[in-house]
């Protein structure tokens, strides 16, 4: 469930470093162009980029294997109010409303271009009608404002304007740019993010009409001139939209150095930084090598088999000869050195314990008897409840004459 939340975080982080960028070094400068494709790559990493984790290695050396417990993998139940779920249905409800505004634009357009009709030019489609009070371009079609009082310069100037909006396939940025405001519908960077796009695309159809020999005056006046009546289709380009001063601004401007293209790095340490901050550590647990080197007797189904191996010290008590009934496997995540003799018999010997300390048979046979002053044997029950499982086989204390 917070695989979602973490995506639409990243993309928020992620546009508002490319808008950080544009507005800091880009927006005031006169190469539209390279303006655009960068605009363009931001909506694209935006949307992309969340998708990947970088990822790390972390090494631990541990002399001893984990395995979580059945407890700690268990998941309580969590009967709290399901702020969730809430905010996962507003979040989609918000989504199909934007798309579905779209999609009526969308048929606003077709059947309007059905009603009056279009004419061929130059590749594309002129549609004449008093509809909308605001000429626009979208896709292929160009709409242009048939009730408006401008003079037949004017027409053709705002006419080469969309003109130049059609021919640079502004409406595929637009499509993008609108697809993502619907994802982040909530997220005012995203519409200011669009906003610029739009703004930008002006600029680029404002320098192509300038480029065929129009007069900047007259273009700057027919530019003023032009009115907004009621809102446009959000995936076209209008001629009057977007701060008009600005435009004329722009206009005069100056041509921009090319090295200022150069700020554009500062993308690469910024999206470095937030790949960063969302790595995920891969963890590697390496056993421990161990010199501890002990003598396990293991008792087969068959014939006991004495083991001399090489393993883990997993403990700082000394070593001791240990019992232990199973099945002879070999062990998967120690690498053993197996050294077997064939037994016929070995007999259960039990502990033998002199002064309180353990001792082996083999120093018992060498005290001497005249100097012990009390033996006491235990067996069975009361030798498993004193000494435990240790001491099934039975155990025997010893206790030596104090002036010895």
């Amino acid at each position: 469930m917070e695989e979602p939340a973490i995506y639409l975080l990243k993309s928020t982080l992620c546009i508002s470093v490319f808008l950080g960028i544009y507005w800091c070094f880009l927006k005031n400068e006169t190469f539209y162009r390279f303006n655009r494709y960068f605009l363009l790559s931001g909506l694209v990493c935006s949307l992309l980029l969340p998708f990947y984790t970088y990822t790390y290695n972390v090494n631990i050396l541990s002399s001893t294997s984990f395995t979580p417990s059945s407890g700690a993998l268990i998941k309580g139940t969590d009967n709290t109010f399901p702020w969730f779920y809430i905010a996962i249905s507003i979040y989609l409800f918000g989504i199909c409303f934007f798309l579905i505004r779209h999609i009526i634009g969308l048929y606003r357009i077709k059947r309007m271009i059905g009603k009056y009709g279009s004419t061929p030019l130059n590749g594309y489609k002129l549609v004449n009608t008093p509809v909308f009070k605001s000429s626009f371009s979208v896709f292929n079609y160009i709409i242009i404002d048939s009730s408006s009082e401008a003079s037949d310069v004017e027409k053709r100037l705002i006419l080469e304007h969309e003109l130049a909006h059609a021919a640079q396939l502004h409406w595929i940025d637009l499509l993008i740019a609108q697809f993502f405001c619907a994802v982040q519908w909530f997220n005012p960077f995203a519409w200011m993010y669009l906003y610029i796009i739009k703004q930008n695309h002006e600029f680029l159809a404002d320098r192509k009409v300038l480029e065929k020999g129009n007069s900047a005056a007259v273009y700057r006046a027919t530019l003023i001139n032009h009115t907004l009546g009621t809102p446009v289709f959000a995936l076209a380009s209008s001629f009057s939209h977007y701060n008009r001063l600005k435009r004329i601004e722009m206009m005069v401007r100056p041509a921009s150095a090319s090295i200022k293209k150069a700020a554009v790095i500062t993308i690469f340490p910024a999206l470095a930084i937030l790949l960063w901050a969302f790595a995920e550590p891969r963890i590697t647990i390496i056993q421990a090598k161990k010199t501890l080197t002990e003598e396990k007797i293991i008792s087969s189904s068959k014939k006991p088999i004495i083991v001399s191996a090489k393993t883990k010290a997993v403990s700082k008590k000394p070593a001791i000869h240990k019992r232990i009934t199973t099945k002879l496997t070999p062990p998967v995540t120690d690498s053993v050195n197996l050294t077997a003799n064939k037994i016929n018999t070995v007999k259960p010997e039990p502990l033998v314990y002199l002064d309180g300390k353990e001792i082996t048979m083999a120093i018992l046979s060498g005290i001497n008897t005249n100097s012990i002053e009390a033996i006491n044997v235990l067996k069975n029950e009361s030798a498993i409840t004193a000494y435990g499982e240790r001491g099934r086989n039975g155990v025997v204390e010893i206790t030596l004459k104090k002036q010895n």
